[in-house]
């Protein structure tokens, strides 16, 4: 069976705001970007927050956190009342304060102030943006209507623009990733742990991730790899395994995480190995909900590629940015 691409482009409205059916629905943009000059950064904005609840109808946060070529780390976050926060239902724009995030395929623009730190930051699409028909998202019941979304807005981007540190300004340029995230379930409800990455390959880009679900709903493993050639999707691969091993304790939040992770694909198109080794834990954060040695890791891990895409073989090695969330 032939994949039609034009099956899983996004709509304007995918990447908006869903809005706030519930006081525990939380919704945010991820934004993430290495770039030429060694520097690198992660960014989102927030409304709502995984697993807390909060009785004003909007309220938000935007958190940035550059990474510097010698891996110092400078990071801030700004949070908002619901009367400085305006959000769109018909297109990615959010205004926090005097902050503002806005955009649509295949153009988003980042501006955001904290203090003396702060991006201005053009995100420019080189592949076509993701998400599963019909709507991005899972619905997991409808009375009461429970759900959790994810959109991929840009799998793979130019960006370009320039961070603000100290108050200097700081020309960037290099390639970045765009993301989106909605829902009202308590994450800690439904999975055990998480794996995340994006690799950005010569002629390939892949997004991916694999889930192991809680004990209380059956502890199914699974996940899904997106596969993009040039700026089209290749394939939507789900029969997918995985393997850790070697595992180490974190120091700050007591979890234990493999300092090797093995992803096999077997698609129709695309078929391989991606092998992980973290090299640098950038952000290990305890998980206020969860017991001790349960936290979200935001790693810089090197990947050995081993793939076969349409017959052609893809082997090198490169750096990443993989996430594992033990909920």
């Amino acid at each position: 069976m032939v994949m039609d691409p034009e099956l899983y482009r996004l709509n304007r409205i995918d990447d908006a705001f869903h809005g706030r059916p519930s006081p525990d629905a939380f919704e945010w943009w991820y934004f993430d970007a290495f770039f030429d000059n060694g520097y690198r950064m992660a960014h989102s904005w927030h409304i709502g927050e995984i697993g807390t609840e909060t009785s004003e109808s909007v309220s938000g946060r935007v958190a940035l956190q550059i990474y510097h070529p010698d891996g110092k780390k400078t990071e801030t976050a700004a949070d908002f009342p619901a009367s400085a926060v305006s959000v769109s239902t018909e297109t990615c724009d959010v205004k926090m304060g005097d902050n503002h995030l806005h955009g649509e395929f295949p153009r988003y623009e980042i501006h955001f102030r904290s203090g003396d730190i702060g991006a201005e930051l053009l995100f420019e699409s080189l592949t076509q943006g993701f998400r599963n028909p019909p709507d991005g998202a899972a619905h997991l019941s409808e009375d009461p209507p429970r759900y959790l979304g994810w959109v991929c807005a840009q799998p793979r981007a130019r960006v370009t623009g320039k961070l603000i540190l100290a108050g200097k300004e700081i020309p960037v340029n290099g390639e970045g990733y765009h993301d989106k995230n909605w829902g009202n379930v308590h994450l800690q409800d439904l999975l055990e742990h998480w794996y995340w990455a994006r690799l950005f390959l010569p002629n390939h880009t892949l997004v991916y991730g694999f889930v192991q679900a809680a004990a209380s709903i059956g502890s199914a493993r699974g996940g899904m790899v997106i596969a993009i050639k040039g700026e089209k999707l290749l394939e939507v691969v789900q029969d997918i395994d995985d393997e850790s091993s070697d595992f180490k304790v974190d120091e700050v939040s007591g979890a234990k995480y493999p300092q090797k992770w093995v992803l096999k694909i077997n698609g129709t198109r695309i078929k391989g190995e991606l092998i992980h080794r973290p090299k640098k834990i950038m952000e290990g954060v305890p998980l206020p909900w969860a017991a001790k040695g349960r936290a979200y890791f935001r790693f810089l891990s090197d990947c050995d590629v081993n793939l076969e895409v349409d017959g052609e073989k893809v082997e090198t090695k490169t750096q990443i940015i993989q996430e594992l969330m033990l909920a």
